[in-house]
C-alpha cells in the first residue's frame, strides 16, 4: 500500500535525477562556445596572415612603380623615365648606364619631342641626362689613357670632332635650330644638383676631367685662331682737294 509518505519519498530520486540531468545539459553549451570561439580565432588568424602576406608582396613587387624601360626600347619612354623619381632612386652605376643610353638616343628623343610624344619638362631633363652621359663616357675614356701625351691627344681629338659637327650644323638650318632650342633648355642648377648625388670619387674625377678639357679648349681655340686667314684690311687715305 502506498502511503503519501511513500509517494513523496519515491518521487525524490526522480527530482534529483531530473536536476542532475539539468546540470549536465547546462554544462554542454560552454563546450560548443569554446569550439566556435576557436573557429573564429582560426579564421581571424588566417585572414591576418593573408593581409601580412599581401603587404609583403606589395613591398617586394611595388606595383605602383613603373618598371624601368628597356635600354633598347622606345626613346620617348627612356626620356620620360630619366625624369622620374624612380630614376633618381637608382644607384649611380645604374643611372650612368641610362644616362649614356640617353646620350646615344639624343637625336631620337629630340624627334619624339618635336612630334609631341614627350613633354618639354621630360625633354629638358632627358637633355641633361644625355649631356652628363656623354661627359661621363668621355671621362672614362680619358682616364683609361696613360697620363701625359695620350690624354692630351684624346682631348684634342674630341675637340676636332666637335668642330666638325659644328661646321655641319651651320650648313643645316634645321639642325642648327634644334641645337639652339636645346641650348635654351640648359639648366646649370639641375646639373649641379645631379652631380652632387654622385659618389665622391666620381665627382673628383669628373672635376679633374672638366678642368683638363677647359684648359685644352683654350689652347685649341688659340691654335684655330692662329691658323685662320686674317681678313685683309683696306685703308683709304683722305683725299685733298686742289685749290
Amino acid at each position: 500500500m502506498i502511503t503519501p509518505l511513500t509517494k513523496t519519498s519515491s518521487s525524490e530520486p526522480a527530482s534529483k535525477t531530473r536536476a542532475g540531468g539539468g546540470a549536465k545539459e547546462a554544462g554542454r553549451p560552454p563546450g560548443k562556445e569554446d569550439a566556435a570561439r576557436r573557429q573564429r580565432l582560426l579564421i581571424a588568424g588566417i585572414a591576418g596572415g593573408a593581409v601580412v602576406l599581401g603587404l609583403v608582396l606589395l613591398l617586394i613587387l611595388r606595383p605602383w612603380q613603373k618598371p624601368p624601360p628597356k635600354l633598347g626600347g622606345e626613346p620617348s619612354k627612356l626620356g620620360e623615365f630619366v625624369s622620374t623619381s624612380d630614376f633618381q632612386k637608382m644607384t649611380f652605376e645604374k643611372r650612368e648606364i641610362y644616362m649614356k643610353m640617353t646620350s646615344a638616343k639624343k637625336d631620337e628623343i629630340a624627334k619624339a619631342y618635336a612630334e609631341g610624344r614627350l613633354s618639354i619638362e621630360d625633354y629638358q631633363k632627358s637633355l641633361l641626362a644625355a649631356h652628363l652621359g656623354k661627359r661621363l663616357d668621355d671621362m672614362r675614356k680619358y682616364f683609361a689613357k696613360p697620363m701625359g701625351a695620350e690624354r692630351i691627344k684624346y682631348l684634342d681629338k674630341q675637340l676636332v670632332k666637335k668642330d666638325t659637327k659644328r661646321e655641319a650644323r651651320d650648313h643645316d638650318p634645321a639642325a642648327k635650330k634644334v641645337e639652339e632650342e636645346q641650348d635654351l633648355l640648359k639648366d646649370d642648377a639641375a646639373q649641379t644638383a645631379e652631380i652632387s648625388t654622385w659618389p665622391p670619387d666620381v665627382r673628383a674625377k669628373y672635376q679633374e676631367f672638366i678642368e683638363a678639357l677647359t684648359e685644352r679648349k683654350k689652347f685649341h681655340k688659340e691654335a684655330m685662331e692662329a691658323k685662320a686667314p686674317k681678313k685683309a684690311t683696306t685703308s683709304t687715305a683722305p683725299t685733298t682737294r686742289a685749290n
